[in-house]
C-alpha cells in the first residue's frame, strides 16, 4: 500500500508538472503565430466588410475579399518578421534555458556582436557595414544590417517556425483535453470525464517534445560551432604550450639543482681522493665514502624525476597495475576496481595516471578523507575512471587548481571531467577519455 501511494504520489507530481511546463511552452512559442493569425483575421475582416459596404453582387464581394485577403497575408508577413525580429531572440534564448533546465541539454548559441557605431573624421557615422549622416540613423540601420547577417538569428527564426507546427500543437494538448473535458462534464460527463483523462495522460509526455526539436534548431550553425572549436582547440594548444613550459623546467630544475650539483661534487672529491691516495690513503677512503653515498644520492634523484615523466610501472605493467601502485603510497585506504580488458594507449595512460595521482593527493591532503575508491571501466569506446573519497567535499575547478590542470589534460585528448563534491561530501570525480584498447 505504501509503495502504491509513492507511486501515485510520484504520478500526481509528473502529471502537475507537465501541465506547468505546458502552460510555459504555449507561452513561449504562440505569441508569434498569434500576431500572424491575428493580423490575419482581422486584415480579412476589415476586407469583407469593406468590401460588402461598397458592392452587393456576391461575386464582387468574394473578388475583393480575395484580394484583399492577399494583401492581409503581405500585412501578416510583415508583421511577423516584425515580432521575430524584436522578440526571436529572447524567445529563443528563453527556449535553451527550460531546454537545459528540464532536460538537462547544453545548447550553446554564437550571437555575433554588434559592431560599434563610430563617427569618422568626413562626419559620417559608420556602423560596421556602410555610413549614415546621423549617429541615429547608423545604429538603427546597423542593427537591421545586423540580423540580416547573423546565421544564429536565421536558426531562431527556424526554431520559432519548427516550433509553432511541432513543440505548441504538442503542447496544447494535454491543455486542450482538460478544458474541453470539463467543460463538456456537465452536458455529457462520460465524454468529458474520458477527455480530462486523457489531457491528464498526456501531460508528462507532451512537453517532451520540446527536447529534439531544441536539439535541432537552436544550436549554433555549422561555421560558428567550427569557430568555436577552433577557439577551443587554440586554448587547449596554449595549455598544453605552457605545461610542457612548465614540465620542461621542472625537470631543468631538477637536474641543476640535484642530480648535478652532487655529479659535480663527486667529481671533485674524486680528485681530491686521487690526490691523497698515495699521501693520506686513510682521508682518501673517507672521502671515496663520500663520494659513494652522493652517487647513491644522485641516483636516487635521478630515478624519482625519471618516475615523474613516465613512471616504470606504468610503462611495464600498464594503467592498473600502476594505479594500484599509487594506491600503496597514498596515506588513507584505496581500493581500486577494474574492468579494463586490456591496455589503452600511450597518451590515455599517462594522463589517466596523472589524473588519478593529483586526485588521490588531494583527497589525503585537502579533503582529509579515510577511504577512497578508484574504479575504472570502459564502455562505448571511452575509458572512464572514478575516484571516490569520504572526506568534507566542497571540491571545485578553480582557477590554478590540480582539478584545473586535469581538466585541461582531459580536453587535450576530447575528454571531460565530471565534479560532484557538495559540502561535507562525499567527492567524487570522474573523468572520461574516448580511446582504443590495444
Amino acid at each position: 500500500m505504501t509503495m502504491l501511494a509513492r507511486g501515485a504520489l510520484g504520478w500526481s507530481r509528473e502529471i502537475v508538472l507537465g501541465l506547468y511546463r505546458s502552460v510555459l511552452l504555449v507561452g513561449l512559442t504562440a505569441p508569434i503565430p498569434a500576431i500572424g493569425a491575428a493580423v490575419w483575421f482581422f486584415g480579412t475582416l476589415f476586407a469583407l466588410s469593406w468590401s460588402a459596404k461598397l458592392t452587393s453582387p456576391l461575386i464582387v464581394v468574394i473578388v475583393a475579399t480575395a484580394g484583399e485577403g492577399a494583401l492581409g497575408a503581405v500585412w501578416c508577413a510583415i508583421a511577423v518578421s516584425i515580432a521575430i525580429r524584436r522578440g526571436g531572440r529572447p524567445l529563443s534564448q528563453a527556449a535553451r534555458l527550460l531546454a537545459g533546465k528540464w532536460l538537462g541539454l547544453r545548447i550553446e548559441a554564437q550571437y555575433r556582436p554588434l559592431p560599434p557605431v563610430t563617427q569618422m573624421s568626413t562626419g559620417f557615422w559608420w556602423n560596421g557595414y556602410e555610413y549614415h549622416r546621423t549617429e541615429r540613423e547608423a545604429r538603427r540601420q546597423g542593427r537591421m544590417s545586423h540580423g540580416l547577417r547573423d546565421p544564429q538569428l536565421y536558426r531562431d527564426v527556424l526554431w520559432i517556425a519548427a516550433a509553432a507546427v511541432t513543440v505548441l500543437p504538442a503542447a496544447v494538448l494535454p491543455l486542450l483535453g482538460l478544458g474541453a473535458g470539463i467543460s463538456m462534464v456537465p452536458v455529457h460527463a462520460g465524454y468529458g470525464v474520458a477527455m480530462i483523462i486523457v489531457g491528464l495522460a498526456l501531460a508528462p509526455f507532451a512537453w517532451r517534445t520540446l527536447g529534439p526539436v531544441a536539439s535541432r534548431f537552436l544550436g549554433s550553425t555549422g561555421p560558428a560551432a567550427l569557430g568555436k572549436r577552433v577557439r577551443e582547440l587554440e586554448s587547449i594548444q596554449a595549455d598544453m604550450t605552457q605545461t610542457q613550459a612548465a614540465e620542461l623546467e621542472r625537470i631543468e630544475r631538477g637536474l641543476h639543482d640535484g642530480a648535478q650539483s652532487r655529479l659535480v661534487a663527486l667529481g671533485m672529491s674524486m680528485g681530491a681522493a686521487e690526490q691523497l691516495i698515495d699521501t693520506d690513503p686513510a682521508a682518501a677512503r673517507t672521502i671515496l665514502a663520500e663520494a659513494r653515498v652522493s652517487s647513491a644520492a644522485a641516483l636516487a634523484e635521478l630515478r624519482l624525476l625519471v618516475r615523474g615523466i613516465n613512471p616504470p610501472v606504468l610503462a611495464e605493467r600498464g594503467l592498473v597495475d600502476a594505479i594500484r601502485a599509487l594506491a600503496l603510497d597514498t596515506p588513507v585506504q584505496v581500493t581500486v576496481r577494474s574492468n579494463i580488458p586490456s591496455r589503452p594507449e600511450r597518451p590515455v595512460e599517462s594522463a589517466i595516471y596523472f589524473a588519478v595521482s593529483e586526485l588521490l593527493a588531494n583527497a589525503a591532503k585537502h579533503a582529509h578523507a579515510r577511504q577512497v575508491s578508484v574504479e575504472l571501466g570502459y564502455g562505448g569506446r571511452t575509458l572512464t575512471v572514478a575516484v571516490t573519497d569520504d572526506g568534507g567535499g566542497g571540491a571545485t575547478a578553480a582557477h590554478g587548481s590540480g582539478l584545473t590542470g586535469i581538466e585541461r589534460r582531459m580536453a587535450a585528448l576530447s575528454g571531460h571531467v565530471k565534479i560532484d563534491s557538495p559540502a561535507g561530501g562525499p567527492t567524487c570525480v570522474t573523468v572520461a577519455v574516448p580511446c582504443v584498447l590495444s
